[in-house]
């Protein structure tokens, strides 16, 4: 990377973290942090990373993860400097006394010396996460990212920690750079086979890719999965894994009790790389010896399950087949994804890359390059919400604007605080729909659950939905700020998904999203509410059933069951603002499409569940009561009664009783 791109770089890295300081009304240490770590999660380099900054007499942290499957823990340490130039340097001094600092946390946390803030205190929730996974994972990684240029010549050894091995990573300036022009491009997996790989060529399809198809130990790729971890898969296959469970249990049986029999049992795998180096083995077979940006598209549950396995299983005797497609390097980032996407269809593994979601975003992208938002409390012109599709648009953009006076233009009409990215759409609409524990499952598997509901729904995609999308987005961040004028000390993301989504809840949908984008604010009366709101939401957040993890328990589908069981009522200034029930005729038209029996098994789901509370369940009763007797609801009762249904059916209900005769609309009368 030339130098000039370097400073382009670290120059947008501090317009990013002054934005989200603004945004989130967070220290430019926690924005770093948040911002950095995010990304990681992202590139599948770290998983569940979450941000908590700790520091003391000789200990200092950032944030920690932890695997899905209990691989690997990584302890995090940050550092940020507002200043751009090159000569802002970090020296092997300096990393290495912060890496002592990051192991003094550890040692204390371990030794139970780390004094504890408080039952609710995030600091705890991350002592306790540590602890409990330390003894588990297979290795433990210490991470000092900084904006600085390092003067590091070679990498750090491992730190002798108790009986094990910590590795000790550095991501300086150019490194974070690299990765966010290159993405996985910028360090791509070369995986060495010594002993090399029996496989046989297909014949010549086209100059863009070539297969092979090889046989691996099973002892080979458990070490491939074992020394990359997630980032050996593909995003795809990585995002599924990480949401559904890595292991797989009929594999499991097979690899324990019959691992042998495991190439004619199992399926294998399939690859991708930009190259291959081939030989000869002393018989004359054809061998691979090492595979450049090796990548798993499919068999991601084999490859973990594997290396499960050889934690307390002999595995060799385990053999795999792998369908090895060598991709031309000009095409990789386009022919992947393409690979991955069709290789798993038979499985349940959708990502943003598929072509339904990719369609909704490019759609999203150009309708907001055209629409304009109404002056507001912050901008006093016109401007326009910045969608981020792919990484580094804004920054290219503004680049794009060749004299600083065009590129201040284009930030005045663009503001750096109106740009917002796939995975914030993704916790605005799941805020919206009232998913916030899969809000708090974190950013990377929230948009992947997301891309799942974009599969299962038809979305259009016009001016009026941005302009809602933008609104959600005002309701969102409005929240973050009003709960962090709170000051709860922890646990901000997860009572700011949980306050939206129970105030969509107590108002049936009814916030006038349309005021919101007209004023770019929230009303007075809503912005009260938020705050009345959100010290109820905290308590029930902050207090998990046994004491448990708050972190772990504001992921749970109970946590959002506790939540919705809050006695508050919409206040009354608030329930003047509600949109009007001027829905009349669609909604009957809705109704038109149901049954008596689909209302009566809401309401009995709706008990069985406790989805619903007395009143609603009252509600819908009355609709099929009404229904019954050939009438059709009043306007204000069937709009709830419509909500009801189809919150519901976006929280997995589905009719199972049918009425013994479908209602006939022409019998209708109005009440």
């Amino acid at each position: 990377m030339r130098e000039s791109q370097l400073d382009f770089y670290a120059y947008t890295l501090i317009e990013e973290v002054r934005t989200s300081t603004e945004i989130n009304d967070a220290g430019s240490q926690d924005a770093f942090a948040t911002l950095v770590l995010e990304q990681l999660v992202a590139d599948g380099l770290t998983e569940d990373a979450t941000v908590v900054r700790f520091k003391d007499h000789g200990v200092e942290i950032s944030g920690y993860g932890v695997s899905s499957d209990d691989t690997y823990l990584d302890l995090f340490i940050t550092h940020y400097s507002p200043r751009a130039d090159d000569a802002h340097k970090v020296n092997r001094s300096e990393v290495e006394a912060a890496f002592r600092r990051l192991a003094n946390f550890l040692t204390r946390s371990l030794s139970g010396a780390l004094a504890r803030k408080g039952p609710s205190s995030e600091l705890t929730g991350m002592i306790e996460r540590v602890v409990d996974s330390y003894q588990r994972v297979e290795r433990v990684r210490f991470l000092f990212i900084t904006n600085a240029r390092s003067v590091l010549r070679e990498p750090l050894p491992p730190l002798q920690y108790e009986d094990r091995e910590i590795s000790l990573d550095v991501w300086d300036l150019r490194r974070l750079a690299n990765w966010n022009t290159s993405g996985s491009r910028a360090e791509p997996i070369v995986a060495d086979f010594p002993r090399g790989l029996p496989c046989l060529g297909t014949p010549t399809t086209t100059d863009d890719y070539s297969v092979l198809l090889a046989i691996v130990p099973g002892e080979d790729l458990a070490e491939l999965y074992s020394r990359h971890g997630a980032r050996l898969l593909e995003l795809n296959v990585r995002s599924f894994l990480q949401l559904r469970g890595a292991v797989n249990a009929g594999i499991q049986t097979t690899l324990v009790n019959h691992p042998e029999r495991f190439l004619a049992y199992n399926n294998g795998i399939a690859a991708t790389a930009s190259a291959v180096d081939l030989d000869s083995d002393a018989s004359g077979q054809r061998v691979i010896r090492r595979i450049h940006d090796l990548q798993i598209v499919n068999g991601g549950q084999t490859t973990a399950s594997i290396h499960h396995a050889r934690r307390n299983n002999p595995i060799g005797s385990v053999l795999v087949q792998m369908k090895l497609t060598v991709v031309s390097p000009d095409r990789l980032d386009e022919i992947v994804p393409q690979i991955s996407a069709y290789s798993n269809t038979q499985n349940k593994v959708t990502a943003s890359d598929l072509k339904a979601n990719a369609g909704f975003h490019v759609d999203v992208e150009r309708i907001m390059r055209s629409l304009w938002a109404p002056p507001g409390p912050v901008h006093d012109s016109d401007t326009r919400w910045f969608y981020e599709r792919a990484r580094g648009q804004y920054a290219n953009a503004v680049a794009a604007e060749v004299t600083r006076a065009k590129q201040k233009v284009f930030k005045a009409i663009n503001p750096a605080d109106q740009k917002f990215t796939k995975s914030d759409l993704a916790k605005f609409e799941m805020s919206w729909r009232m998913k916030p524990h899969q809000v708090s499952l974190g950013a990377e598997k929230n948009f992947t659950l997301f891309s799942e509901l974009l599969e299962q729904e038809s979305i259009t995609v016009d001016k009026d939905y941005c302009r809602h999308l933008v609104a959600k987005a005002i309701l969102f961040r409005r929240t973050d700020k009003i709960v962090a004028s709170l000051r709860f000390g922890g646990y901000k993301a997860n009572i700011v998904a949980y306050t939206v989504a129970k105030l969509v809840h107590v108002t049936g949908g009814r916030l006038d999203l349309e005021q919101i984008f007209k004023t770019q604010a929230l009303s007075p009366a809503l912005a009260e509410a938020v705050a009345e709101l959100a010290p109820l939401v905290q308590k029930v957040i902050t207090s998990p059933p046994g004491g448990g993890n708050v972190g772990e328990w504001a992921k749970k589908d109970q946590c959002w069951d506790a939540i919705r069981d809050i006695d508050w009522t919409t206040p009354p200034m608030l329930e003047t603002e509600l949109t009007a029930v001027d829905t009349y005729e669609a909604d009957v038209d809705a109704l038109h499409r149901t049954e008596v029996g689909d209302w009566e098994d809401l309401a009995a789901w709706g008990a069985d569940t406790g989805a619903l509370d007395s009143r609603q369940r009252s509600t819908v009763r009355d609709v099929a009561h009404a229904l019954s007797q050939g009438n059709t609801p009043a306007g204000r009762q069937l709009r709830q009664a419509n909500l009801l249904m189809d919150v519901a059916r976006g929280r997995g209900f589905r009719p199972t009783r049918m009425s013994n005769s479908p209602v006939d609309p022409r019998s209708r009368t109005q009440r």
